[in-house]
């Protein structure tokens, strides 16, 4: 009983609903073209299983911090309407590692957490600008300063991005 009502609460998801298409038409094309498909499920098998990986680490965080951040935590501290969260966030977005795909479970987990939306608008450019796995190849290969100053940018343009959210969203409201 509880399943099946699950399971129609799922298929109302549009995701849902994509990514069960998504998988069928795989299946078809497998069983279409198997001399095809196989060598590159083969290849694509390593970077699966990393990206299985990060969203592994992605989901225990946002687990983490909805058990571990009090709810009123973000009510009394992050989702008041201050300016100098969007740094806060910018900053974070940017020790985050990962690529952006991996983060989107932190994101809902923080918004379930009364994190306003262009606060987290901040987070996710600042964690897609740049991120802490890219230091050693940036550095390595384009030396520090080159580094460092695209941590000033993307700082500068991870709070612009989430002022720049708080314009358009008074121009085209945000529906929640």
């Amino acid at each position: 009983m509880r399943m099946g009502k699950l399971l129609r609460e799922c298929l109302k998801s549009h995701e849902i609903r994509v990514g069960i298409l998504l998988l069928l038409c795989s299946f078809l094309l497998m069983v279409i073209s198997p001399e095809k498909v196989v060598p590159i499920l083969i290849e694509s098998i390593g970077i699966s299983i990393w990206i299985l990986f990060l969203t592994v680490i992605a989901v225990v965080i946002s687990v983490a911090i909805h058990y571990f951040v009090p709810h009123d935590f973000a009510e009394k501290y992050l989702s008041k309407d201050k300016r100098r969260y969007l740094l806060y966030a910018t900053l974070l977005g940017i020790l985050t590692p990962g690529p952006v795909y991996a983060i989107y479970p932190i994101v809902f987990s923080l918004k379930n957490k009364g994190i306003q939306n262009h606060i987290l608008v901040s987070y996710i450019t600042g964690q897609t600008i740049i991120g802490p796995a890219r230091a050693p190849f940036e550095i390595g290969l384009l030396g520090l300063n080159f580094f460092i100053y695209r941590i000033i940018l993307a700082v500068i343009m991870g709070t612009l991005a989430g002022f720049l959210y708080i314009l358009v969203s008074r121009i085209f409201p945000d529906i929640k």
